[in-house]
């Protein structure tokens, strides 16, 4: 009987780190997915100043300024 009660907290054990373990790895997983985001945010951000410097160079070189449109 008392083999049984040994066991049966062991298993109870096992679950709970199972289920701690589950936890972390969802956590991970969220961070991992949130991190990827901001990433192609970035990645965003850098191709819209690459096209605002064309831009720039394209006036500069046209001789305009202002806010007239190319």
């Amino acid at each position: 009987m008392e083999k049984r009660v040994q066991v049966g907290a062991e298993e109870l054990k096992n679950q709970q780190l199972a289920q701690e373990a589950e936890k972390e790895v969802r956590s991970i997983a969220q961070a991992r997915a949130a991190y990827e985001q901001l990433i192609d945010e970035i990645h965003g951000y850098c191709e819209q100043t690459r096209e605002f410097r064309e831009q720039a160079a394209e006036l500069q070189r046209s001789g305009r300024t202002g806010f007239q449109q190319l």
